[in-house]
């Protein structure tokens, strides 16, 4: 049977549209079927437990069920619950989405469901800088012609954009060549390379509890057992991790040192060198994931953790999606040569290499990423400035830990369930990320990730929405407090 709250991420939007509460729940079930998210003969959640979890009424839930049972789409029987009937399969039978992902996930579920009249708290990422547009048209035609003469398979990607890629990061403290860097299809890909390369069903991976989403879906979909650390970085930390390591024997250890997702903390220089030592001595791969490195709302940040211990394999991914454009899909990994010659073989195997029109585009955005860095810095600043003045206002309950970067604020509710709230946002037509689902262990229930990136208007109407929809979910009688209370 599937777990309640992965049944619920299988009805994407389910409230939304015209019609009695239970009709649009019976056509949300019939739809995920439709879909294949939810399988035939596969079990059904108690009347009880779906209720709880989409925050209606159990009579909601026995409407729809019974509206589904007159269509003979499901049928219940005594001591083997309610199960979707066999006969309602269309089309072929494919294999299951191993990891869950779209299921749960509404961040990846946007992106092909489309927001609709839903205002979404869901991806964090900026608008295209005008730039973008600019340098796209000035692409040096000699280049572009010498290029459109070759085959244009380079799996390890454009050898200008390597070397940029190289002396950018020999400029933030980590000497790299040319030889050192893969070009990818963004960190994703990056990451995804790097469980493939080292992770094989039943192994374990340490990660950060909470950290980025789309890496719990890639490390489970390799079939990764995921043992977590709390985020941090002081001694005892580090002991933690120590300790971690000796019980659970990992292949790969995932961190976000530099402005973590979702936290926005940053991993002082003195962790980052015991860890590059741990990494050295045991021979324990390290994937430090900064992607989010170059969105500081203030001052600088240490090296990255690779730059501490040249013979230890700490793998670096970096990626121009955050601070340029996601669509770009430029991202990199900088490790070893040894390393990068067989993820290079694993990336011919998926893709061949990638763009090199894009990334003729990347090589000329990196000699302008500094103007740009200073740029996001301002909008960033402001952007989080609006929307902690906005949370004050509206839902002065609500408190967080000021990040020093990063595109997030990681909100504490005061009382309640995430998962639950959620729903109950969504009928008030604003989708928010609960913090379950960056937790491995289905931690974080009094958590929500909300992106400061939605320009002013959605923004305040988004806020206002959520605030509407905490009173429906928590009840009135909330007091007001001066803001900037911090957890």
């Amino acid at each position: 049977m599937t777990s309640p709250q992965a049944f619920v991420g299988a009805l994407g939007k389910w409230a939304e549209g015209p019609g009695p509460v239970y009709r649009r729940l019976a056509g949300a079930i019939r739809a995920a079927v439709e879909r294949g998210e939810i399988r035939p003969g596969e079990r059904l959640p108690s009347e009880r437990h779906l209720a709880e979890k989409l925050a209606v009424s159990r009579t909601t839930v026995v409407s729809a069920y019974e509206a589904l049972r007159k269509d003979r789409f499901i049928e219940s029987r005594q001591g083997s619950g309610t199960r979707v009937r066999g006969t309602s399969a269309r089309g072929p039978l494919l294999r299951e989405d191993p990891s869950g992902s779209f299921r749960r996930h509404p961040v990846w579920r946007s992106f092909m469901e489309g927001s609709g009249a839903t205002i979404e708290f869901l991806g964090a990422h900026l608008p295209a800088p005008e730039i973008l547009a600019r340098e796209a048209a000035r692409i040096d035609e000699k280049a572009l012609r010498e290029l459109s003469q070759s085959p244009g398979y380079l799996p390890m990607g454009l050898p200008a954009l390597r070397q940029a890629i190289a002396r950018r990061l020999t400029e933030t403290g980590l000497p790299t060549t040319d030889e050192q860097v893969l070009v990818t299809h963004g960190a994703q890909q990056a990451i995804g390379l790097a469980s493939g390369l080292f992770v094989e069903r039943g192994d374990t991976v340490v990660v950060e509890d909470p950290t980025y989403l789309g890496s719990i879906d890639i490390f489970t979909a390799q079939g990764a057992r995921l043992a977590t650390v709390p985020v941090g970085g002081d001694a005892a930390w580090i002991a933690k991790l120590k300790d971690t390591v000796a019980r659970s024997g990992p292949r790969l250890v995932y961190l976000m040192p530099t402005f973590q997702n979702p936290t926005g903390a940053v991993m002082p220089e003195a962790c980052r060198r015991a860890l590059a030592r741990l990494s050295r001595e045991l021979q324990l791969p390290i994937l430090e994931d900064n992607t989010l490195a170059d969105l500081s709302l203030g001052g600088d940040t240490p090296p990255p953790i690779a730059a501490f211990e040249p013979a230890a394999p700490v793998l670096t991914v970096g990626s121009l999606s955050k601070l340029f454009w996601g669509g770009l899909r430029i991202g990199w990994v900088r490790a070893s040569e040894e390393i990068l010659l067989r993820m290079t073989r694993l990336k011919i195997m998926a893709d061949l290499g990638g763009s090199l029109i894009g990334q003729l585009v990347a090589v000329r955005l990196l000699a302008e990423a500094e103007k740009v860095r200073a740029a996001r810095r301002r909008e960033m600043r402001e952007r989080l400035d609006r929307l902690t003045k906005l949370l004050a206002r509206h839902l002065p309950e609500w408190t967080w830990t000021p990040p020093a970067g990063g595109l997030s604020l990681w909100v504490k509710l005061p009382r309640g369930d995430a998962n639950t709230f959620a729903q109950v946002a969504l009928r008030h037509g604003v989708a928010v990320v609960p913090g379950t689902l960056a937790s491995p262990n289905g931690g974080c229930a009094d958590r929500l990730r909300i992106p400061y990136v939605l320009d002013a208007g959605p923004m305040r109407d988004g806020i206002e929405r959520l605030a509407s929809a905490w009173e429906a979910y928590a009840g009135g009688g909330t007091k007001r407090r001066a803001a900037g209370v911090i957890v």
